[in-house]
């Protein structure tokens, strides 16, 4: 494999990283980036942090919260690693460093891009060592290794043995991660099983009558959406589908990285499947109020406007 070849992988991967968008997906969402023309109030803030007469903790914390608000990654990483000075390591924030080394490494010219996926893999290597259960870092970990070529540390064998791992802890996400494995492998027929085996699962489970905070709870802030995703994308349980992307908007916050038109476009996605036309409509507008030159939202309601 040539070095764009690898190149391209790398970037592929991290533009889907921390978003829930899989490789067999048709369109990917950006993350959001910094506004420039915020750095000043960001800096204000910021200074207003350090000169306050808050605990170190206090402050890192502080730190972590305005950068993540105002998408300065590198600030997110710095504030985190300082953080992980002060505290117990822990799953979850080896889990969070390495997202923000994923997040960064997209943004930045993919072949300066190497350390930081290098850093990614291992953070999320140690967030399982830190904790085998935790949840968010097998999903994380399996698509990394799935996407990311060999000499940067990526494998599928060993994807296989984390799916398989977590399969046992979140039989749901299980299926899902042996899903994204098989169609990494163009396998979709095997894809579409474990996807749909999955589904089953939340069918028996009457997911949309159970407690969501409560389920979602031990699971990565983006899995509502990824429920989403793969229901749009291969046609399965589209209530499901609805009631996950429903959770997702209702619960976005500042932190997501996710553009929220990308959640109405497949919300409307979603109420297609459903022949819910009008509720369709509503969406794919509300995504183009937000972004109107969001292609892929275009493009579904030129495909759509017949029955819209």
């Amino acid at each position: 494999m040539g070095v764009d070849q690898r190149t391209n992988r790398i970037k592929g991967f991290l533009f889907l990283f921390f978003t829930a968008v899989f490789c067999f997906a048709q369109e990917s969402p950006p993350f959001l980036e910094s506004d420039t023309t915020k750095r000043k109030q960001y800096e204000f803030q910021i200074k207003e942090v350090l000169n306050s007469e808050a605990s170190p903790l206090e402050k890192v914390e502080q730190k972590i919260a305005l950068a993540s608000v105002y998408k300065e990654q590198k600030d997110v990483l710095a504030a985190l690693q300082e953080k992980l000075i002060l505290v117990d390591e822990s799953a979850e924030l080896f889990y969070l460093i390495a997202g923000t080394n994923g997040i960064i490494a997209l943004q930045t010219n993919p072949l300066f891009s190497i350390p930081n996926v290098k850093a990614m893999l291992k953070n999320l290597d140690q967030s399982i060592k830190t904790d085998p259960s935790f949840v968010p870092s097998y999903e994380a970990y399996i698509e990394a290794l799935c996407m990311v070529p060999s000499l940067l540390g990526g494998g599928i064998d060993k994807a296989k043995e984390l799916a398989f791992k977590l399969e046992q802890l979140s039989p749901v996400q299980g299926y899902f991660a042996k899903g994204y494995i098989a169609k990494t492998l163009a396998d979709d027929t095997k894809a579409m099983t474990y996807y749909t085996k999955g589904f089953d699962l939340l069918i028996e489970k009457n997911f949309c009558g159970i407690d969501l905070p409560e389920f979602f709870a031990s699971k990565s802030m983006n899995f509502p959406y990824k429920i989403a995703e793969i229901s749009a994308y291969n046609g399965i349980a589209a209530p499901i589908g609805i009631c996950a992307i429903d959770y997702f908007i209702k619960n976005q916050t500042p932190f997501y990285n996710m553009p929220i038109e990308w959640a109405y476009f497949r919300k409307a996605q979603l109420h297609v499947l459903q022949a819910e036309d009008a509720e369709a409509q509503k969406w794919i507008s509300k995504a183009l109020e937000i972004n109107p030159n969001f292609e892929q939202a275009k493009f579904f309601k030129q495909i759509h406007w017949s029955s819209l």
